[in-house]
C-alpha cells in the first residue's frame, strides 16, 4: 500500500461541527460545519448580524458555544482552551491597546501572556513594526497615532508570538490604500509560512484576491466553495463578443440561437448569456465564422465574488 508521506498531507488545522450559539431566545450560530487546512486562507462572509463576530469568539475560545464541536491543530477547545490560545492570533474588529503607553511597550507587554525570550520578544517587536513602518515611531504614545497605525500595531500584537492560525476580523480597516496593499501582500505571504488564516472581511475583492476557499454564512452556512468552483454553480455563462463591424446579419445570426442565447449590445461588444455553453458556443461561432463575421475576441465574463455573493445572499 502507498503511503502519502506526512508533510504533503491534507491537514485539517480547523475542524467544526454542528456550531451553534444561542444568546437567549437569539440564534446567533446556527449549526454550522467546516473545515481548513493547514496553510489555508479561509475568507468568512457575511452580512452584519450573520454571526461572523461570534464564530471567531467561539473559535478563539473567548466563548462556548451552545452545542457543537471545535478542534483546533488536533485539540478539543472545551478542554484545552488555555494551548488554543498558545497558537493563534486575533486580529478583532475594535482592537483596543493602551493609548498611553508606547508601542513598543504595548507589544512588549502583550508578548508578556507567551512563553517567550525577552531577546525573542525584541526580536520579534522589531520585525514587526519594521514590517509596517511603524519602527520610528515605537517610542511614542499610541495616543499619537492615527487610525491607520493603531491598525498595523493590532496587526503587529496578533503576530508577535508567530501563530500557527491567525484569526483577521477587517484587517484593512481604516488603512490607507498603499497601507492596505502592504497589509494583503503580507497575508498573501503567510502561505509560505504555512500560517492558517481566517479572515473575515466586508472587503469582497479582497477575498476575492486573498482566499483559497470562501464560506458565506447568514446564521447558517449558505455556501463553503472555491472562487472557481462559484464561478461555475450556473449552467449559464456570460460571454462578450466583439466583432470587426457588428450589424443586422450579425444579430439575425445570434437571433437563431435565442432558446440559448439572450443578448444585449454595449457600446462595441455583444454581451452573451449562453446556457448550455459547452455545447452551444462552438455552433455559435462556427456559424458567425461560416458567416464571414471577422471576430476581434469572444471571451468569458466571469461572476465577481462580489455578484456572486450578493445572488447568495438575496436567495
Amino acid at each position: 500500500m502507498k503511503v502519502t508521506p506526512f508533510f504533503i498531507r491534507n491537514i485539517q488545522m480547523i475542524i467544526v461541527k454542528e456550531l451553534t450559539k444561542k444568546f437567549e431566545k437569539i440564534v446567533a450560530v446556527n449549526n454550522i460545519s467546516f473545515n481548513i487546512k493547514d496553510g489555508e486562507i479561509f475568507g468568512f462572509l457575511g452580512p452584519n448580524g450573520a454571526g461572523k463576530t461570534t464564530t471567531i469568539r467561539m473559535l478563539t475560545t473567548l466563548i462556548r458555544p451552545s452545542s457543537g464541536t471545535i478542534e483546533i491543530n488536533g485539540m478539543d477547545s472545551s478542554l484545552h482552551a488555555e494551548k488554543i490560545r498558545k497558537i493563534i492570533g486575533i486580529l478583532t474588529e475594535t482592537p483596543g491597546m493602551y493609548e498611553k503607553i508606547s508601542a513598543f511597550d504595548n507589544l512588549r507587554y502583550f508578548a508578556s501572556f507567551y512563553s517567550m525570550e525577552d531577546l525573542e520578544i525584541k526580536k520579534n517587536i522589531e520585525k514587526f513594526l519594521r514590517m509596517f513602518g511603524l519602527w520610528e515611531r515605537r517610542n511614542d504614545m499610541v495616543a499619537t497615532f492615527s487610525k491607520g497605525m493603531k491598525q498595523k500595531l493590532s496587526i503587529s500584537r496578533a503576530l508577535i508570538h508567530e501563530p500557527k492560525i491567525l484569526f483577521l476580523d477587517e484587517p484593512t480597516a481604516g488603512l490607507d490604500p498603499e497601507s492596505a496593499f502592504m497589509v494583503r501582500k503580507f497575508i498573501e505571504n503567510m502561505k509560505n509560512d504555512k500560517t492558517t488564516v481566517f479572515l473575515c472581511t466586508h472587503n469582497l475583492e479582497e477575498a476575492q484576491t486573498l482566499c483559497d476557499t470562501v464560506c458565506i454564512i447568514k446564521n447558517k452556512i449558505i455556501k463553503i466553495s472555491s472562487l472557481k468552483e462559484l464561478q461555475n454553480l450556473k449552467n449559464i455563462k456570460t460571454f462578450i463578443l466583439k466583432v470587426k463591424k457588428h450589424n443586422d446579419r450579425i444579430v439575425s445570426i445570434i437571433e437563431n440561437f435565442r432558446k440559448y442565447v439572450t443578448y444585449r449590445i454595449e457600446n462595441e461588444e455583444i454581451i452573451l448569456n449562453i446556457e448550455d455553453f459547452e455545447n452551444n458556443n462552438p455552433l455559435l461561432i462556427k456559424e458567425l465564422v461560416n458567416n464571414n463575421a471577422e471576430i476581434i475576441y469572444f471571451s468569458e465574463k466571469k461572476e465577481s465574488l462580489e455578484e456572486i455573493y450578493l445572488e447568495l445572499i438575496k436567495g
